[in-house]
């Protein structure tokens, strides 16, 4: 960023090239310039008295700032991006210099300026800090000084962020900071859009109804303290697996389901309602194995009640081995494999060693996903290219409720060997984490954090589903994962602000992409 564009305190952001040389014109002129690191996420008293202490000690005072990836306080930090923070020091009439630092420690900047006093908040003369002993052996090295600031008033940003976060109103420019850092824009997901529609994806997981009893609004009966409603209207969708086959045919892919059959009277309307989709069915008989239906009572916006039918029933060795055999059969003609694990059976041993063997053997990637934890088990899918979990699932999975997200994300990429893993954090957003180089020399994790794109939620159900649909098509048409969280997201926005597991077709999500103003030039 540099400071050569602008009036006023956008004047004081300099790069780095352009500080080297101020640096050089500073030092000519016998003046003393000052310089302190730091995040600076949310500017509160303690930073300014700080910063005010720093001033005093020389003739100009700069400050280095951590960029958005070089900050490392949590997934969902810093708060406040890079873009805004560097805004917010320059500012202030006491800060005479800001640049922006993309090192995960001040040294570089201090290198390359050496300046003749450094200055860190008093808490680390105690402190043992790795970083900063470093920095502090470059300053004195080149004949610098390292002064400690005023600690008389203590404040935590971390602690302000968590306590008034959501006051704060910064959600709409994260997402915008999100969408510069990466490249997103209107442009580029039609792009995608307009690929995905030649996609061939073969999905495998169980048949799942979902049904909306929408009823009149409730009273207490009369012969026992019971809620007492009158149904009016019952609306049925597909669901689980069938909900993701139906959201990338909405977006114009080729999409079969490997499915079981079933003798149910409403197998043969679920079915019927996949083709009306586009999706084309592949099932194999299963005996007295049910379609599992799930069924809302829902009055207003308001569900009331859940009822599940349908016990978790294990397919046999014979089902199993056809499934194993279909699976075989169609992927060549399609581009992925989907498989989704509902806890109900269909996912034993056999066949989840099945989809990850035939993938590898025919060089198709697969994208595994897990719902209802305590039932489904995220690990029993090795080597997926990408996987969708939400927090709990993936927590549940890694038997870990205690250690940071990142750390949680490593263990489940190093003991199933996907390649990727996002995770879902509801009205908190997504986070996609992936391995620093493919060399596997650096151990850190990269992260992207993307809060949620919307604050209304109607109904959550299937939202994970959606969101999956979005993130494999545009993973397959070779766009950056972060990227294809947006679009994720996105699908998953529109789908919770409507009542029932409802998919969006192309011009729905177009539209809706054209009216977000972090997508415009």
């Amino acid at each position: 960023m540099s400071g050569t564009t602008g009036g006023g305190g956008d004047a004081k952001i300099l790069s780095r090239e352009e500080l080297v040389r101020r640096r050089e014109e500073l030092r000519a002129d016998g003046r003393r310039l000052v310089q302190c690191h730091g995040c600076f996420d949310v500017v509160h008293p303690g930073h300014i008295r700080y910063l005010k202490f720093a001033r005093s000690l020389g003739d100009i005072l700069l400050v280095s700032v951590s960029a958005d990836e070089a900050v490392g306080k949590g997934y969902d930090r810093p708060y406040v991006p890079e873009e805004l923070r560097l805004e917010n020091l320059a500012a202030l009439e006491f800060v005479d210099l800001v640049t922006l630092a993309g090192e995960s420690w001040g040294g570089p900047v201090l290198e390359a300026v050496q300046p003749d006093v450094y200055v860190k908040g008093r808490e680390y003369e105690y402190r043992d800090d790795p970083r900063f002993a470093r920095e502090k052996a470059l300053v004195e090295g080149y004949g610098g000084e390292v002064v400690f600031g005023s600690g008389d008033v203590v404040f935590s940003s971390t602690e302000i962020i968590e306590r008034r976060g959501e006051t704060l109103g910064l959600g709409d420019e994260q997402v915008a900071s999100y969408c510069r850092r990466y490249g997103i824009d209107l442009p580029r997901l039609r792009g995608i859009l307009d690929e995905v529609a030649g996609l061939h994806v073969l999905l495998v997981g169980d048949p799942i109804l979902d049904r909306y009893v929408f009823c009149e609004s409730a009273s207490v009966a009369q012969e026992t303290p019971i809620l007492s409603v009158s149904p009016f209207e019952e609306v049925e969708y597909v669901g689980g697996v069938a909900a993701i086959a139906s959201q990338m045919a909405a977006l114009g892919a080729q999409v079969t389901l490997l499915t079981t059959e079933s003798r149910d009277p409403e197998y043969d309307r679920y079915t019927a309602m996949l083709e009306d989709q586009g999706v084309a069915v592949r099932a194999v008989p299963a005996g007295e194995r049910p379609l599992f239906r799930k069924t809302r009572y829902v009055v207003g916006e308001q569900k009331l009640l859940k009822v599940n039918e349908g016990p978790p029933t294990p397919v046999s060795l014979r089902v199993t081995e056809r499934l194993e055999g279909l699976l075989e059969e169609e992927l060549p003609r399609h581009d992925a494999v989907v498989a989704t694990d509902f806890g109900y059976g269909l996912f034993g041993t056999q066949l989840t060693k099945a989809v990850a063997r035939v993938s590898q053997e025919q060089g198709k990637p697969y994208f595994a996903d897990v719902s209802t934890a305590g039932q489904a088990h995220l690990l029993k899918f090795s080597r997926p290219r990408l996987a969708t979990p939400t927090e709990s699932e993936l927590r549940f999975a890694l038997a870990d409720m205690e250690s940071g997200l990142v750390v949680v994300a490593k263990g489940y990429l190093d003991r199933s060997e996907a390649d990727e893993v996002v995770v879902t954090l509801g009205r908190r957003g997504c986070i996609s984490f992936s391995r620093a180089d493919a060399d596997a020399t650096d151990q850190r994790l990269r992260a992207a954090y993307l809060p949620a794109l919307g604050r209304i939620t109607v109904d959550s159900v299937g939202a994970g589903d959606l969101f999956l649909s979005g993130v494999a098509l545009a993973t397959l048409v070779d766009t950056p994962t972060p990227v294809a969280a947006y679009l994720g997201s996105a699908l998953a926005t529109l789908g919770v602000t409507r009542m029932g597991n409802l998919v969006s077709d192309l011009p729905r999500v177009v539209s809706f992409l054209e009216r977000r103003g972090e997508l415009r030039p």
